[in-house]
């Protein structure tokens, strides 16, 4: 996704923050991280 078409960037952009946009990795998934991390 370009900055520009991610949803509240430019409120991000607006007070000083950044936007990044990170390659797609296939069968990783938001979901399967927090439950790694909640298990630490």
């Amino acid at each position: 996704w370009q900055p520009d078409n991610i949803v509240g960037s430019k409120e991000v952009l607006a007070r000083g923050g950044a936007v990044h946009s990170i390659p797609f990795l296939h069968e990783r998934s938001t979901t399967a991280l927090l439950k790694k991390i909640r298990s630490l």
